[in-house]
Order: C-alpha cells, then structure tokens, then sequence
C-alpha cells in the first residue's frame, strides 16, 4: 500500500502538445453572428495573434485535412453529428455545448480516435503559443498573452477557471495557462494536469476540482507532480464529513473526508486552500519564490502594532515566529535606536522604517543570518530592492504594504518584486513557500522523504470470516488471528461460567453481552467493568437475563488508551485511522486519518508528529506500534471485504499495545 512512485509514463495520459500549441485550429460553426460562440473565439484568436493557421469549415463538410484541434461552436443537437464527420482527422475536439449526460441525454462519443475536452467547457488558453481556444468574455482583457510566471490552472468549472485567471492578473501573475475540464467526457481535470506536466513543465499547477470524482486520478497526479518536484495548490469544492460507516462508529467519526483528503495533499506536499484568493496568492508565492528551507519567518516593522498582527497571521498559517539569537540581535541594534527591538518581530522604529538604506542593511543582515527561512517586511511598495523582496530571492521575502489594492502593487509584482497590498495577502504568500511537513515525495531530510523505505511488516493472514461468526467475540477471533494482541477473555452463558473465567483470568474482569458486532455495546448498556468475585454473580445474572450470551475479559490497567480503525470508503478505499481513544474519542480528536495507499511508513510519521514527539523520549516507538495495529486491521478489512474494523480501546500495558475491545463489521 504505497503510493506509485514509479518513473514510467502513463499510458493513459494523452500527450497534451497538439491541444497547447496547435498548428492547425478548426473552428466550426458560430460564426455567422458576431454573438456566436465562433465569432467570439476567432475574435480572441485574432487579437492574440495566434501564429497557427486557423481553418472555418461549414459544420456540414467536416475536415478535409487532418488539424490538432477543432472547436465545435455547434448547438448540442448539432454536437454528435460534427464529431462524427471529424472524428479521426482533429487529434482533440473541444465541445463548448452543454446538455448530454449531466442533464440526462446520451454521451458523445468517437471511435476513430479523437479525444473530446468537454463538452460544456469554456476551452483553454496557453499563452506561450498565444492560443485563446475559448470563447469566454474574461479573455478579452488577456489578449496579450502575457506569461512566464510558470502557473497553470486546470479547473472543472470553466467560468469559475477564468475568474480565477483574470483575479491573478490584477494581482500582476499572468498565468501560462489554463484548461477547462468541463463535463469530462474523455478527460478528467487530474489526467489533463497530468498532461499539463509533462506537456508544460510548469513550476506551479493551480487547480479548482468540484469534488473528487476520482481518488484513484487525483492521487496519481499527486504523485506524479511529487516525482517532478512541481507544488500543486487545490481548492477544492465538495468537501463534506463522512457518512457513518456503521452505527456509532468511532472510525467514521474520526476519518471524515475533509480529514482524510487533507492528509492525502499534505502526504504529498501539495496544498489545499480554502477560496479562490488563496489559491491565487499560493501560486503567486510558489511562482516568484518557489520553496523555502523551512518555517521560520522573520518580521521587519516600523509598527509595533503591525509586527504584533503580523506574528499572529504568520502563526495562524503554520509558520513560526522565533525569538532571533543575542548575536543577531547585537548586530540588528548596531544600525537601530536605542527605542528598538530586535527580538522578532524586529521594530526598527517609525523614524527609521523610511530610511532606505539602514533597512537594507537590517534585512541583509537577518537574510543571511541563517535564523530564519521567510522575512516578510512592512513597508511601502517602492521598498523592495532595500528589504530584498525580488523573484527568487533566498530566502524568500516579502514586502507587506498596508490597505493598498492590488492594482497598485502590481506592476511591481510583474517586474519581480514581491509586495503586497496588505498584511494578510503577504502572509499567506509566504505561507506557500514554506516545504511541506510530511510529504511522501519531500526533498532529502525532510519528514517522510524516503519513499522507497521498506513497510512495516504485515502480520500473517489469520483463520475466520465475518460470515462465520459475526458476533463481538468473533470480531475479538478475527482481531488477534489478524496479529494484534487481544486481552484475555473467554465466552459465558451462565453465571458459572463467568465464576470460571474470572477465577483463570484474574479479577477485576470486565463483563460484556456477545452482541452483533454492529452493535455499540457500551451504549446498549451491555458492558460492566470493575467486576469482583463479590460482585460477579449479581452482574452476571443481570446481563444474561436478556438472553445474550456474555464475553469475560481480563481487566487491565493501561498507561494510555489509544485508537485504530480502518473503514471502506466508496471514494479512497480502505481508510485507516489511529489516535488517542477511549470512550471520548470523538472529542479529544487528536487523530491521524488518511488512505491506507499512503502506507505505514507514511503513517507512523504522521503519528509520531501529531502525538508521540509531543513530549520527547517518552513515548518512543509507539508510533510504529501503533501503525503496525492499525494496518494489521487494513489487511483484514480487505482480506475479509468488512466495512469496518475498529479497536477503542488500545491499552498501552507494559510498553505493549493490547486491544481491549474490537468490533469488526459486515
């Protein structure tokens, strides 16, 4: 279960070099009026100055010529019959029409090998080659195909794809280019930016997805922009909590699918915003700066108040603001007032923030102090070249204006200056730059760079199905078979019995009713713990009065309560998750949930960052202990096609994780 990390092409990628840079155009139909979807992409073809040739034939003709693309601006009850006199001789036709499967109606379909894009798709862009294969209005300001930023943006809503592009270019980040996915009749936005990567090299890939209409797609483009080392930023709609897998289950509380999506990006290193202002200021940052070597972020003001803000915005995305060394301090305060501080933030004063030259001289001196990886300076927007904030700057630095707009910033931006027009916009830049934490794919030494490293071994297949047993104490057979050491216990149908196994177990014992495994036995009142040879006749006879036989487990006193669970989803397969537990799982949420593709290398990271290396030392190894239950209960999930597998709680006994409950559930 690790992700593909192969280096061999997909043969299920089309190569996208005859859609991006098209030598020959077939615009068909539209034309006649000027308002026709045709007329206004031939206008736009024009304009650019597009240096291919351009054919109009009548849409009843066909082509009498092999072309790269052909446009069909024809109604949709017009759009199958023109693919069928086309197909085979345009190597991609792009179907601007909507109204065919998403409203009921018969796909289109091909069968002399031309590849469709839509329909119900507002075309593509791809300045380089100075190709607006789009009728859409908001093209009409980006007719000069201005580029070089490296940004592409694959959206599956083309409307919402090119307000995102024209929004970028008020900022002063002209993308390369931009497809949009459409109804995806052939082409899925994953694969299509698959092929943007190979077929554009971009250095940053931008991407609006509707829903995750593929697991299996998006995860591949993941790992293939990993292997390229090409940051992917994704806002993504459709993000909602997962439906409960099996009545009151912990699992499916846990590993809802925001949750689980998040750590597939972060797996990855690839980020996922949460509006179509972070994704255009994440790709502006990865385009300018690229990745940084870490978090640490220093903070030039000559505000006190602003710097205070600043730090709380950098915090809030996940970057650090620390304390800078006495010596760097010493060498800050040579060129400051007495009034300053140099802690970090550094206030250089409101007398001093205007003097060109000693900020040059601070910012240098901290840019190469080797303290901190970010430096974000609050100044004005004519103070780049002083604070250092130009394209490809190491480190990578940032001037914050405040209560500009983005008009006025961004003719500096498209000379390569980094400014900003307010504090929260130059944060979030920043943030994009910061490496990924836990990437799979991440460069040497950091967390989770050694994809190639061997799993965690996977304990032998044991004996049982869920068909022969489906009761609580089948779940606890199908547990300890699967390799995971189970509490002691033993089955009563009467009070003797119970006597018996309290007496071999050892008392206190905890009693439980054998109910479906389905079934939440605390909930259901059928579980007592703390039972004594005093007490055990009395709760006994209790329980079996409902005619249920009765589980005897020996009752352990545990260090800790932990968590795993693994569920079959619809969308990623079989997710694991594992965490703090017991009866309040729900609420300490401090749990790792993801794909089980990931791998338990993967998540024995995961774990070790979100909980065990809280407190250094202490609690070494129970990372990868942890990781190994919760994909032993993986391989019996799919060995025995359950939904659910789950384990609250794991005891901590002695250094050792004991499961001390299972459910596992048809």
């Amino acid at each position: 279960m690790r992700p593909d990390m192969t280096d061999q092409p997909d043969p299920q990628v089309p190569d996208l070099r005859p859609l991006l840079s098209p030598a020959t155009v077939a615009v068909i139909g539209g034309t006649s009026r000027e308002t026709g979807l045709g007329a206004r992409t031939l206008r736009h073809l024009r304009a650019a100055r597009f240096g291919g040739e351009v054919l109009t034939p009548d849409p009843r003709d066909g082509l009498d010529r092999d072309v790269d693309v052909a446009l069909l601006c024809v109604p949709a009850a017009a759009a199958q019959e023109v693919l069928d006199r086309i197909d085979g001789r345009a190597t991609f036709a792009v179907v601007f029409a909507s109204g065919f499967e998403e409203t009921g109606g018969s796909p289109l379909t091909t069968t002399k090998g031309t590849i469709v894009l839509g329909p119900n798709t507002v075309g593509l862009y791809h300045a380089p080659d100075r190709a607006l294969l789009t009728f859409a209005q908001a093209f009409d300001s980006l007719v000069d195909c201005r580029h070089g930023s490296g940004a592409f943006l694959v959206s599956q809503s083309g409307a919402f794809g090119a307000r995102v592009v024209t929004a970028a270019a008020r900022y002063g980040l002209h993308l390369d280019g931009f497809i949009g996915s459409g109804n995806e009749v052939h082409l899925d936005a994953c694969t299509l930016a698959r092929g943007v990567l190979a077929a554009a090299e971009p250095r940053v890939l931008l991407l609006y997805l509707e829903g995750i209409r593929d697991a299996g797609a998006l995860q591949a483009l993941l790992a293939d922009a990993g292997r390229r080392g090409v940051p992917v930023v994704c806002l993504l709609g459709g993000l909602s909590a997962a439906g409960a897998t099996a009545a009151a289950s912990h699992t499916a509380a846990v590993s809802t699918d925001t949750a689980v999506t998040r750590e597939l990006f972060e797996a990855y290193g690839a980020t996922l915003v949460g509006s179509d202002r972070e994704l255009v200021l994440a790709g502006l940052g990865l385009s300018l700066m690229g990745r940084a070597a870490g978090r640490r972020t220093g903070i030039v003001t000559g505000s006190g108040g602003a710097g205070v803000v600043a730090a709380d915005l950098l915090s809030s995305v996940g970057l650090e603001v620390p304390v800078l060394g006495s010596d760097l301090q010493e060498r800050l305060m040579a060129h400051l007032p007495d009034i300053a501080s140099a802690r970090n933030p550094v206030d250089v004063t409101a007398q001093t923030i205007g003097d060109d030259a000693t900020l040059e001289k601070v910012c240098t001196a901290l840019r190469e102090s080797g303290e901190v990886d970010l430096v974000v300076v609050i100044g004005r927007e004519n103070q780049a070249a002083a604070a250092g904030a130009h394209a490809g700057a190491a480190p990578p630095t940032v001037v914050a204006t405040l209560d500009r707009e983005p008009a006025v910033v961004r003719p500096r931006i498209e000379a390569g200056e980094v400014v900003l027009p307010d504090l929260d916009s130059a944060c979030r830049v920043l943030a994009s730059c910061a490496p990924p934490r836990w990437s799979v794919t991440a460069g040497p030494g950091s967390p989770g760079s050694d994809p190639t490293a061997p799993e965690s071994p996977r304990p032998p297949a044991g004996p049982g199905s869920l068909d022969s047993d489906p009761t609580a104490s089948g779940s606890l057979r199908l547990v300890a078979g699967a390799g995971v050491e189970v509490a002691g216990w033993g089955a009563a149908t009467t009070v003797a019995e119970v006597l018996a196994h309290g007496e071999d177990l050892g008392w206190p014992v905890v009693l439980k009713s054998d109910v479906a495994a389905g079934v939440h036995k605390a909930r259901a009142g059928g579980v007592r713990l703390d039972v004594t040879a005093a007490t055990a006749r009395e709760v006994a006879t209790e329980l079996l009065a409902s005619g249920v036989p009765l589980i005897v487990a020996r009752q352990l006193r545990a260090s800790m309560e932990l968590f795993a669970g693994v569920r079959r989803d619809p969308q990623w397969g079989l997710v694991v998750s594992a965490g703090l537990g017991g009866a309040h799982v729900e609420l300490l949420d401090r749990t790792v949930a993801m794909p089980a593709t990931l791998g338990a290398g993967h998540f024995t990271r995961r774990l070790a960052a979100e909980l065990f290396d809280r407190v250094p030392g202490r609690y070494d190894g129970l990372a990868a202990e942890l990781a190994a239950a919760a994909f032993a209960l993986a391989d019996l999930a799919d060995r025995t096609g359950a939904a659910l597998v789950e384990c609250n709680p794991l005891g901590v006994v002695d250094g050792r994780i004991v499961a001390l409950d299972a459910r596992v559930v048809r």
